[in-house]
């Protein structure tokens, strides 16, 4: 019973996260669209507005869901990571790698786990450089039942990051 009650608990509060951030997320993406339109970048728009459809419809699908495979994951940060540098104009690449033979349809995550620290990487770190950017996501297994995902970006760092933040 406890054991249950544990893992509703945590499911609720992994549900909370996401509805925190999909607002965030959502509203950031409408303005971009309407920058496109503003600007009166049509084909630019349509693209996006074509990514975050079929982004919001992953994010539906799989917030009822308490787990989905790697590759739902990872589809997921991809296309949200093409809609970043879409809207921010290619100022940045990322590169995704799985090591040690990760069978990306077996392993379970919860949805929506690794973008919210690609986001930090990109609005903390890589938007700040005068230079285009890179993100590096290392996927590996080094055991059995254990994960592990490395974020890397060679941003301008945190120090940095909060100095133009306080300005």
């Amino acid at each position: 019973m406890q054991a249950e009650l544990q893992e509703r608990a945590t499911r609720l509060e992994m549900q909370a996260l996401r509805a925190q951030m999909n607002p965030h997320f959502i509203f950031n993406c409408l303005s971009a669209i309407n920058c496109f339109i503003l600007e009166n970048e049509t084909e630019k728009a349509s693209d996006y507005l074509t990514r975050f459809s079929r982004l919001i419809r992953m994010v539906l699908t799989n917030s009822e869901k308490s787990l989905i495979t790697l590759e739902e994951e990872v589809k997921m940060l991809k296309l949200y990571l093409d809609m970043e540098r879409l809207r921010f104009e290619n100022s940045f690449d990322y590169n995704i790698t799985y090591t040690n033979d990760v069978d990306a349809e077996a392993v379970l995550v919860p949805p929506l786990l690794l973008q919210p620290f690609c986001e930090n990487a990109i609005w903390h770190g890589l938007m700040h450089k005068k230079e285009g950017g890179n993100i590096v996501i290392d996927i590996t297994q080094p055991a059995e039942h254990l994960l592990q995902v490395e974020i890397a970006d060679d941003g301008v760092g945190r120090e940095q990051s909060a100095a133009y933040k306080s300005k």
